[in-house]
């Protein structure tokens, strides 16, 4: 089994923001920035359930070439404006090529420097190992790594030594599901129970993503969507990061509607974190 013993990566602070293997942060937002009311209703409400971090997607790779790929650094300005705005200290946002880095650099020089911004690897781009090398050398922006969706987890877990042997040790490590055969009625099968592995052996903080590991907001018998099970199983399994889509109106949503969550269910969605955070923290006393 893969092991990366580097302590220093259990623990880092980026724009007043900590990120450790003992805290939990919430990265409630979009999926793919479409429109600036989008983005401002967004951030309105984080502002108003004291969060101050969020996921914004300007450059989206796609399966489909006809598919919305982003607005890539049009929209940067106007996102990182609201952040400033709204009191927004980190956005994760996902690159697909090294210029997305001199982008969001000028875009936020431009704008002031009004936030942080963490840069994700997405699961098609876990082996893309030149990106890997260009996340690393910048130390500027922590870099959050995605499993690959079609790899093993030895396999994934090792892209992050692409980044942190070339100079950048703020990385975190995002679990998001696995392909498999009869996947459904899932988007994929949810791997949250590998949280304490991938902890154990990495020394990194480790994020989920339920939205895109599940991929519908379907509703249980016990009133509870999908999005919040699977969110509960990674909070017990100790996460230290969610990254959620929420959206004003999912069924306009350009990327991913049918796992978006309304935006008037974020206070609902907090309660229910902070029920099951409570119950992992009581697990380790």
């Amino acid at each position: 089994m893969y092991k990366q013993d580097i302590p220093s990566l259990s623990s880092f602070i980026y724009n007043d923001v900590e990120f450790s293997q003992n805290n939990l942060n919430i990265f409630a937002g979009l999926c793919a920035v479409d429109n600036k009311n989008s983005v401002e209703a967004i951030m309105r409400e984080l502002k108003a359930n004291n969060l101050n971090c969020t996921r914004m997607g300007a450059y989206k790779p796609r399966t489909s070439p006809s598919s919305f790929q982003g607005h890539g650094k049009e929209c940067l300005p106007y996102v990182f404006e609201l952040a400033g705005k709204y009191g927004i200290k980190v956005i994760a946002m996902e690159i697909t090529s090294d210029k997305h880095i001199s982008e969001i650099d000028n875009a936020l020089k431009l704008t002031g420097n009004p936030c942080g911004v963490m840069l994700q690897i997405g699961t098609r781009n876990t082996q893309n190992f030149e990106l890997l090398k260009s996340v690393g050398k910048q130390n500027k922006h922590p870099v959050l790594i995605k499993r690959g969706f079609g790899i093993t987890l030895d396999e994934s877990l090792s892209a992050t030594d692409y980044v942190i042997d070339n100079g950048n040790k703020k990385v975190i490590f995002c679990l998001r599901g696995v392909k498999c055969i009869g996947q459904s009625p899932h988007r994929n099968l949810v791997d949250f129970a590998q949280i304490p592995v991938v902890k154990r052996v990495s020394n990194m903080p480790v994020c989920i993503d339920p939205s895109h590991s599940v991929g519908t907001i379907d509703m249980g018998i016990d009133g509870l969507n999908d999005v919040y099970q699977a969110t509960a199983q990674g909070i017990i399994s100790g996460a230290n990061m969610i990254l959620v889509d929420f959206h004003s109106k999912p069924k306009e949503a350009l990327v991913d509607a049918a796992q978006s969550l309304h935006i008037s269910e974020l206070e609902k969605y907090l309660k229910d974190i902070d029920i099951v955070r409570s119950a992992y923290l009581d697990r380790i006393k």
